[in-house]
């Protein structure tokens, strides 16, 4: 073999050896007061694409938009946990409650020490992850980063993606032998409600329900709230499944009342509320 063909193979392997040794992509993205959404998006769409497996271990999660991704993945069949910080399952404004209403097996942190892990996994070989909570703080207000780590070829537990899913695995076991259960698994309580605020049409005063079981649900005697005026739903209020159930200004305030529920563009909250007074989802803007 001629030396110069010799150095031509050594240079093919070492290229080869490259493309084994590094078969992910990384993808940086950053938010900061003046430039919002760029983070949401990309995790909006990660989701949406999501076609077996989601997990997301975070400190933080009250940010509405990711909460509905998540409410799409579980519709479609994907296989979702969720791992959140001490307290996030009772913080006003908080996603816990609707996910595990979904029927998302959740767990609440208590470690000794303070959870503050930001990430997530999809599919087994993308990992979200870097300094944004999945809050609209971080969202619209903070100077935050994420991550994107995407690698199609799995190197038997090398990948960061197999890194991070081993540790969601462990945290996962760990923390639910000190909780004791994990909520919303394997059969929703008498005390979860799967019905979820799904849209809300500031603009046109319109607000869509969501049934996100599998059998009709009966809401009448639920009310509509915004701390000021209310709407009460007349008995035998059915919603269907995969349905949303859509209410307009002109159904629960067609007085225009001043002292009604309205919808401000600027700033407002509206909560879906039990006939016992039980907040079921809210929805808060404006903050």
């Amino acid at each position: 073999m001629t030396r110069r063909l010799f150095l031509i193979v050594i240079v093919v392997l070492m290229v080869g050896s490259t493309v084994v040794a590094q078969p992910c992509s990384v993808h940086c993205y950053f938010v900061s007061p003046d430039v919002d959404g760029v983070i949401e998006t990309a995790i909006i769409q990660a989701i949406d694409g999501a076609r077996k497996s989601l997990d997301i271990a975070l400190f933080s999660f009250t940010d509405d938009q990711l909460g509905d991704a998540v409410v799409r993945a579980i519709r479609r069949g994907i296989a979702v946990r969720l791992i959140l910080g001490a307290g996030q399952d009772k913080v006003f404004g908080g996603e816990y409650e609707k996910l595990v209403s979904a029927g998302i097996p959740g767990v609440v942190a208590h470690p000794p020490g303070f959870f503050h892990h930001k990430f997530a996994i999809i599919d087994g070989n993308l990992v979200i992850t870097g300094s944004y909570d999945w809050s609209d703080t971080a969202d619209k207000e903070n100077y935050e980063n994420a991550v994107f780590i995407y690698c199609p070829v799995l190197t038997a537990g090398q990948t960061p993606p197999e890194q991070y899913t081993r540790e969601f695995n462990r945290l996962w076991e760990e923390l639910r032998e000190v909780t004791g259960s994990v909520s919303g698994e394997p059969v929703l309580s008498a005390a979860v409600y799967p019905v979820i605020i799904y849209v809300v049409d500031r603009v046109g005063e319109c607000i869509q329900l969501l049934n996100v079981s599998t059998a009709p649900v009966d809401i009448g005697g639920w009310r509509l709230s915004d701390l000021e005026g209310s709407y009460s739903f007349p008995p035998d209020t059915l919603i269907n499944p995969d349905e949303p159930y859509q209410v307009c200004i002109d159904t629960y305030n067609p007085t225009y009342d001043p002292e009604g529920l309205y919808l401000n563009d600027e700033h407002d909250e509206v909560f879906l509320v039990t006939p016992e007074g039980t907040i079921i989802d809210e929805r808060v803007w404006g903050e």
